[in-house]
């Protein structure tokens, strides 16, 4: 299965999107820890080097996702924050060439999906305890947020 089909897949089921993304780099972060298990075998079993290499194309087809998604017209996040995406959308192209030509580092791969995964789970929290929080006082603005996170 394509990261294309996983994402798309994942985004029919409910859930925000915010949980939709926790959930697909979660799949896909599993995907690299089991290839980290077996690296040391993949030159010699075609078999692993095919789970290996489709874990790899897998977390990088999803952050290819993530970075065309900064690209949009209609997405809301922070320019910076874009930016960021876009650039560490970049850095794990090199990456996975790198650990499919037997130099990377899949250790680092995972390791940036889990605090993308920590900084996804935090801000779904932050926004369910905004969504759970008592109403604003009278007198303030509809529509008025008070950010204090």
């Amino acid at each position: 299965m394509s990261g294309v089909d996983a994402y798309q897949r994942t985004l029919n089921q409910t859930g925000s999107m915010r949980d939709t993304e926790f959930r697909l780099l979660g799949q896909v972060t599993t995907a690299l820890i089991n290839a980290q298990k077996i690296e040391g075998e993949v030159r010699s079993d075609p078999t692993k080097m095919a789970q290996f290499a489709d874990a790899l194309n897998w977390n990088n087809q999803v952050w290819d996702l993530f970075a065309d998604d900064c690209g949009t017209a209609g997405n809301q996040l922070p320019r910076e924050l874009r930016g960021a995406i876009v650039s560490l959308g970049i850095w794990v192209k090199k990456e996975t060439q790198a650990a499919l030509n037997g130099d990377g580092d899949l250790a680092s791969l995972i390791a940036v999906n889990r605090d993308i995964m920590k900084g996804l789970r935090n801000s779904a929290a932050n926004q369910q305890a905004r969504e759970q929080a008592a109403p604003p006082p009278p007198g303030t603005p509809s529509g008025l947020v008070i950010d204090s996170a």
